[in-house]
């Protein structure tokens, strides 16, 4: 007995140095180094903003507390970040990158991949949250079936952003005239096009206008075109995009798109990060997220906590990227018109 209970002690000590072991290599590696949060889309849209307060709040639950930045690199619904994170940042750890979630299906549809999100490391998604299409109050045509007159247009960050994909194939799928205009670098940007009558509308997380526009919620400045994702209390008048699917491959396409709304505002950093670093942001991403002075901080800045694990993320990557060639191809095929 006295000999069993010694080697577990001896066990228990080595567990233990092992243990400060790890924590010392992972701690003197980011002591006095710069960590940047990537963002996928530029100041002024709720996208930008996770990624700002993810930014303001790891640091100091990163071994070592390192100096954690915010960097803007949006571009072409996601491409930009993700081409950057996947083909040219350091390799280390020093970057956490957020998903643009339309950046997940674009290599796929729109052109040649240059970036393949089944090899990334998953830190876990902030915030899962329902999109919908809106117009301006003055416009009258307020559906895509009342859309058959006047051309209606839409702003969208570029070809692979979902405020591009979304309106998109819907109005493909029920002949809407509904012209969607890509070049606008963040949602910021967007919102002073709308509000300027530049365009008629644009396409958003709704739970993105609360955050950033929330008068034009509660002054009823905006109408609700469709919406796609999750439900939402306050939405549920307003016609689901699953509604105007007719045919089982058309229902296949949507589920394809939709994807990334299972998936939100995930972070992850490069496959090859160390093991040991990799783990030690992963229990700084969470420790982050249960941190009261976060949550709070959230709160004052309008952004929803909604939270799904790198597994869960992990696994609604993988639903997507197993999607049958044919549906893929035929959205493909819709993307080159």
């Amino acid at each position: 007995m006295i000999k069993q209970m010694f080697k577990v002690s001896l066990l228990a000590v080595s567990l233990s140095a092992a243990s400060f072991s790890y924590a010392d290599a992972v701690s003197d590696f980011y002591q006095g180094k710069t960590v940047s949060v990537v963002s996928p889309s530029g100041v002024g849209g709720s996208i930008y903003k996770y990624a700002l307060l993810v930014s303001n709040h790891i640091g100091r639950h990163i071994p070592g507390n390192p100096e954690v930045v915010v960097e803007d690199r949006g571009g072409g619904g996601g491409k930009k970040a993700a081409n950057y994170v996947q083909n040219a940042a350091p390799k280390s750890g020093v970057v956490i990158a957020e998903l643009h979630p339309s950046s997940l299906v674009v290599p796929l549809i729109v052109d040649k991949p240059q970036f393949d999100f089944s090899k990334v490391n998953w830190l876990g998604s902030i915030a899962v949250r329902p999109y919908v299409g809106v117009v301006w109050n003055t416009v009258k045509d307020d559906r895509l079936e009342k859309m058959t007159g006047k051309e209606v247009t839409f702003a969208s960050s570029g070809v692979g952003g979902s405020s591009y994909q979304y309106p998109f194939f819907l109005a493909q799928i029920t002949g809407a005239k509904l012209k969607v205009i890509p070049g606008y670098k963040s949602g910021g940007k967007m919102n002073i096009a709308m509000e300027a009558g530049e365009v008629d509308g644009r396409g958003n997380y709704y739970e993105g206008f609360l955050s950033t526009n929330p008068d034009w919620v509660r002054d009823g400045k905006i109408k609700y075109v469709f919406r796609m994702g999750d439900d939402h209390p306050d939405l549920m008048d307003v016609p689901q995009a699953s509604d105007y699917m007719k045919t089982e491959a058309q229902k296949q396409m949507l589920n394809f798109l939709e994807g990334p709304l299972k998936i939100g505002q995930a972070f992850y950093v490069h496959g090859e990060v160390p093991a040991d670093r990799l783990a030690a942001l992963r229990k700084a991403f969470v420790d982050m997220i249960n941190d009261p002075v976060f949550q709070e901080d959230a709160k004052k800045m309008k952004l929803v906590i909604r939270t799904r694990t790198p597994d869960q993320v992990a696994a609604a990557v993988e639903t997507v990227y197993a999607t049958p060639k044919p549906v893929v191809d035929e959205l493909q095929a819709m993307f080159k018109k």
